[in-house]
């Protein structure tokens, strides 16, 4: 961990604990750092390192249902939600209680699931944050085709809605991160970043997580639709920065170009070379990330 942190655990109305990592003592303001699906804080140590030397406070969490945050299924290795509105109560719990104590300006980061939701936030809570810089963010998701983008969209459904929403989607494992072999991995081309990723999760296997559950796609569906509509993105204030990763298999590409487009204070840039982890890739693609992000906090900092 880096040196000054400290965690604390946060209880939810519902009884769910999440556990909150703080760095204090920013003196250009805070960043709120928030992760994608499966992950949980100590992934971002290398980056928080970096935030902490540009001179940035820090807070960070454990979403509901992974890390060593509450997990929602009686089987802890199903990557689950209700809804992403359950996300949207809890950021807002975590600003209310955490952000108070911490300098502004506050500016957020955030990968895959955690862009998202970030965006819903942008949008609800124009007054939270200065800036957003999205790394890959879940704005659409990946298929091979229209055709195949609706048949798995039908099958997360139908599931549901035939009470099955707890399944794993089909073909879906407990498998974890650290049981997946470097030259299988579709996150990363750094292989000294994905084996601590894997020693991480070795080490506590309570952070690791499988497959994803019928309703946590469904919920994503619909989540999706709500951040890629022209009208709501139109509505959004917040400044965006969204770092789209040029060989990303996970997010559709142009689903982020279309939001960049049509978000008022949007930027893109693309990252060459990148997989989705586009923060655990190699110097080369983290440099160019580095480099937009600094442009753009640096920008609204004179702003």
């Amino acid at each position: 961990m880096p040196e000054g942190g400290q965690v604390r655990w946060m209880t939810m109305p519902d009884g769910a604990r999440l556990r909150v990592f703080t760095w204090a003592g920013g003196h250009r303001g805070t960043v709120f750092l928030f992760n994608g699906r499966t992950e949980f804080v100590e992934k971002y140590f290398e980056v928080v390192g970096e935030l902490r030397a540009r001179g940035f406070a820090v807070v960070s969490l454990d979403w509901r249902g992974q890390g060593l945050s509450t997990r929602l299924l009686a089987d802890p290795r199903k990557g689950h939600i209700d809804d992403f509105s359950t996300f949207d109560r809890d950021l807002a719990q975590v600003m209310a209680e955490v952000a108070p104590g911490f300098p502004k300006p506050w500016f957020a980061l955030a990968h895959s699931m955690g862009g998202n939701i970030l965006m819903r936030a942008a949008h609800d809570h124009p007054d939270w944050f200065a800036g957003v810089v999205l790394s890959a963010p879940m704005l659409g998701l990946n298929f091979p085709g229209k055709a195949m983008a609706l048949a798995v969209r039908g099958l997360a459904v139908g599931l549901d809605r035939l009470g099955l929403g707890a399944r794993y989607l089909p073909g879906g494992t407990p498998k974890a991160n650290d049981e997946t072999p470097f030259a299988e991995n579709i996150l990363t081309h750094d292989e000294r970043r994905y084996a601590l990723l894997q020693a991480l999760t070795r080490a506590e296997p309570g952070l690791g997580l499988g497959s994803a559950t019928v309703g946590w796609l469904h919920a994503a569906f619909r989540s999706v639709d709500t951040v890629s509509a022209p009208g709501w993105l139109a509505e959004v204030e917040t400044p965006v920065l969204i770092c789209l990763a040029a060989q990303d298999s996970l997010i559709d590409g142009a689903a982020l170009r279309h939001a960049a487009v049509h978000l008022p204070g949007g930027e893109l840039v693309e990252i060459a070379g990148a997989r989705h982890e586009i923060l655990i890739e190699i110097d080369a693609c983290r440099a160019a990330f580095w480099g937009a992000f600094d442009a753009f906090t640096g920008k609204l900092e004179k702003s």
